[in-house]
């Protein structure tokens, strides 16, 4: 089943583990569909296993839209999934959880990410956002880290948003736990555009479009540089740009050689 198809299955029908999420192939890029709808594309563990899938499976792309099924782009991670007992023993000081895991595999992935903000993106759902690199929003979209306001601290989406915004920003929606709208993100810096609902994903495909006619090997460096880059000083950053330029030259060299 295509991202397309997806569109037209009823919000109260129950998918598959294997359709939860989709993956349209557009050539050198593809379209990501997060296909949860009676749940608000809440990703629940199964959802994010098959999420790692696609991921692995869009790898030589150079762009990926990532959207979702219905009134709501993510809301987050299930909570209402029970979760596995914890094994005895002490629990390991670099084990970061399986949503986390997910987002370092976007934020490390070759291709360039775009958002297509469609409803609903909250907690974990606004981490998708914050770490792709561009966002569009439809009209409709909401934003919103409501983790305070259950008593939970945004372990995940608060360092991705205040890896994003200004701290004031990135304040306001931790602590007062309310959702903002389209416009709102905008303004924060959060989405890069707000199109009317029905233009969000041919806008969204017509960037991937543009970023899928650039050459592969420097969009994969370029997007580890601009990672590393930001909050770096500008003398680290022009350290790391200097050698960047290294890196493309010697990978294209390498991508020549016949004896490879």
């Amino acid at each position: 089943m295509t991202a397309a198809t997806s569109r037209q299955t009823q919000e109260d029908t129950i998918t598959s583990d294997d359709e939860l999420v989709l993956v349209e192939d557009r050539g050198d890029w593809a379209v990501i569909t997060l296909n949860r709808p009676e749940k608000r594309n809440a990703m629940n563990r199964a959802a994010q296993d098959r999420l790692r899938e696609a991921l692995a499976a869009v790898h030589e792309k150079k762009a990926v839209v990532v959207t979702g099924v219905g009134k709501s782009f993510c809301s987050g991670i299930d909570l209402t999934e029970e979760q596995p007992p914890a094994k005895p023993g002490r629990r390991a000081s670099a084990k970061i959880g399986n949503w986390a895991e997910v987002n370092e595999e976007i934020r490390n992935h070759p291709a360039i990410f775009i958002s297509a903000v469609n409803g609903f993106a909250l907690g974990g759902g606004s981490t998708l956002i914050h770490n792709s690199e561009l966002a569009i929003a439809g009209e409709s979209a909401s934003i919103g880290t409501p983790e305070m306001a259950f008593g939970a601290w945004a372990a995940l989406s608060g360092p991705s948003l205040i890896n994003r915004v200004l701290p004031k920003h990135a304040a306001q929606l931790i602590f007062l736990a309310k959702r903002i709208d389209a416009h709102t993100a905008l303004r924060m810096g959060i989405v890069n555009e707000v199109v009317p609902d029905d233009e969000l994903l041919p806008r969204a495909f017509e960037i991937a479009e543009l970023i899928g006619s650039f050459d592969p090997i420097t969009l994969d460096w370029g997007k580890r540089a601009f990672r590393a880059m930001v909050n770096t000083s500008w003398e680290d950053a022009m350290e790391l740009s200097r050698r960047t330029g290294s890196s493309i030259a010697a990978a294209r060299s390498h991508e020549a050689s016949p004896l490879d």
